[in-house]
This record gives structure tokens, sequence and C-alpha cells, in this order.
């Protein structure tokens, strides 16, 4: 028996397989931009109760990888790698185009898969190929000779740019959905080492069409302890001694602790996290993914925090930073932080050194 599930893209899907009698014998498709950790587990355990199959009774787990969005890979993963220790099972990851991919009837071939990656780029895929992120018009010159056959959301936008006639749109789902996929997870080879996220856009790159871009299009929204294992990752991304969830879901729980995530088009770019007492807060930590400083997001989280405490009577904002951190410090006295103090040898940093940390304060009177 096979669980197969998929939360990386704008839907939550999972599937109990019977690889024996090769059938389904439970599903559910929900079409979601968001909520997807919410959502997977009680769907989980709906059609596990639906099939008549106990969690023991399972030989493998099967799960998306990505890529597709930041929240849902890491969320599907979390639940597979959970599931496999658990139960002492192997984990099989497929690409989340590959899942796509069996959406479509077998005699469509050749096949192209098209997944709309935001900023002018798709996730792009043929037959047996690993899964690119390329600019539409880069995309067109890798179709396959001859007439194709397309599914995804980023079809149309690749028809449109490809020669008329050239593409043939499929309707059999533009989303990995684990009725179709699971046969897959069944036939594809166990991994004994857990999966990793599959994210086609290394950390450290930016957008192409990215200049004069800025903080406009970021939306900050307040995080939920829940989403603890959302900051941890960002945090991970952007710190070698990264944060685990646990700790913050700990931070976050706290009385008068609050996180913030800054977000481009659902995707997680930034968080804060910060506390206040006795009239006074303090951010904790603050950090923006690699790909996406020098846009002004910090410190559109920072002034959104002071408005917040502000309205809530707060009078003293306080942040530490290490002493040769000297980009941090200029983005804080840019955010009208002040000096007020020094810690001596307060980071423990490489090496067994230790470095002083700096005191800034704002004021928000």
């Amino acid at each position: 028996m096979l669980l197969a599930f998929d939360t990386s893209m704008a839907a939550c899907s999972a599937a109990v397989y019977d690889s024996a009698r090769m059938r389904v014998l439970a599903v559910r498709f929900a079409m979601m931009e968001r909520g997807h950790a919410d959502a997977l587990a009680p769907m989980i355990k709906s059609i596990m109760d639906e099939a008549g199959i106990a969690f023991p009774d399972l030989t493998r787990i099967g799960v998306t990888r990505g890529p597709g969005t930041f929240t849902g890979v890491r969320t599907g993963i979390a639940m597979a790698r959970g599931l496999a220790l658990a139960l002492d099972r192997k984990i099989v990851a497929l690409d989340t185009l590959a899942a796509i991919a069996a959406n479509a009837p077998k005699d469509k071939t050749p096949l192209v898969i098209a997944a709309d990656a935001r900023r002018d780029e798709i996730y792009f895929s043929t037959e047996g190929a690993a899964p690119l992120v390329l600019p539409v018009t880069e995309a067109v010159h890798r179709l396959p000779d001859g007439q194709s056959f397309i599914l995804g959301t980023g079809a149309e936008a690749l028809i449109a740019a490809a020669p008329e006639g050239r593409l043939i749109r499929l309707t059999a789902g533009n989303l990995p959905d684990a009725r179709n996929f699971a046969v897959l997870c069944a036939t594809y080879p166990v991994s004994d080492d857990p999966p990793e996220p599959l994210y086609l856009r290394p950390p450290d790159a930016k957008p192409q069409h990215q200049g004069g871009k800025s903080a406009a299009q970021i939306a900050i929204r307040q995080a939920s302890v829940n989403e603890a294992q959302v900051l941890s990752a960002l945090h991970a991304e952007c710190f070698d001694n990264a944060w685990g969830a646990a700790e913050f879901a700990k931070l976050m729980a706290m009385p008068g602790a609050a996180a913030y995530l800054a977000l481009e088009a659902d995707e997680p770019l930034a968080f804060l996290l910060a506390r206040q007492a006795a009239g006074e807060a303090e951010i904790l930590t603050i950090a923006t993914r690699p790909f996406a400083r020098r846009r002004g997001i910090a410190g559109k989280l920072m002034s959104h925090l002071a408005h917040e405490l502000r309205e809530a009577g707060l009078v003293q904002l306080f942040i530490e930073v290490a002493a040769d951190n000297s980009a941090a410090r200029a983005l804080y006295e840019g955010q009208d932080f002040t000096v007020t103090g020094k810690r001596k040898a307060y980071y423990e940093m490489p090496g067994g050194r230790r470095e002083d940390a700096i005191v800034m304060m704002k004021a928000l009177a």
C-alpha cells in the first residue's frame, strides 16, 4: 500500500494506492492557494479511513518535491519525512512536472509541461527530461521537433510565444493530482536519504528582469505559530546558525511575541520576529532571502512593525547586531535606530571567537 500526496502548487491532493491490485482506493483533491499545512493532515486521515487502511499497512510514502511554492513544497516534504520516520518506511519523491505529466493520456506524445513560475518564467520539461526554469522565449527554442501536446498553468504563455499550431492544449489537469501520480510513486526507486526540496532558482539568483523592482509589490501579514517551519526554513537560507522550527514555535507562543512575513505573490521573501514587554519591544531576528535583498523589504517589515507598536502605545524598539555587520547597521540606521550600548563578546562566531553586540534603539513616540 502506498500513500501519495502533493502540496507543491495551488492544490492539495492525496491518494491511497494499492500497488498489488493497481488501483486507487481513496483520493481527495482540493484547489487552494494557501492553507496546505492545515488541510493536508485531515485529508490524509480521511482517505486512510475511507480506504480502511491503517498507517502501519503502508509500504511506502510518495510526495512531490518541487518545483513549486516555497511553503507548499516544504509542507509536503515535512509530512512525508514525519510519516516515514514514525512508520520506518521509505519515501519516493518525484518532481512536480513529472506529477503533472501523469495527468495526460498515455497516447498524447510528445508531451510538454509548462508551469507558471512567475517573473515571466515557466517551469519547463519535456518527457523524461529534468525540469528547468526558463523565460518563455527561451523555452520555445527547447520544444520538441514537430507538434507537441502541452499541460500546465504556464501553457497559454508558451502557446502564445510558439509558432501557431506547434502546441496542442490538453485539459487533463494542470496541477499535480495524487490520483494520477501515485502509480509513478509505486514504480519509482526509493531512496535511503530523506527528500530535499527542488528549487530551480539558486538562493542567490536575482530575477533577470528585476531592475528597479522595489518593495512596493510586497505584502506584509502576521505569521501564525503553525508557520514556524516556514520561518525556520527562511532562517536557514540566511544564517549558518539556523533556528529550528521548535525554537521558533516556542518564541512565537510567548506573550507579547509577533512574527511578520513579507510575501510576493504568496512566496515568502523575508520575515521578522519581535517581542514586547513593559512598554518596549525588541526585534529578535529579521532575515531576507539572498535573492530578494536590496529591495527595501527588510525596511518595509520594520516600518510595519513600528506602526503596529505605535498603535499599541509602545515608545521604544530595540535591536542587537554584530559589531562587524556593517550592512545591517546601515540598514537599521536608515530606519532611525541609534546606538545605545554594547554587549562585549555576546555572539559566538565560527572558530570559537566571540563578537560584540551593538544595541540600537528606535524611538516610536
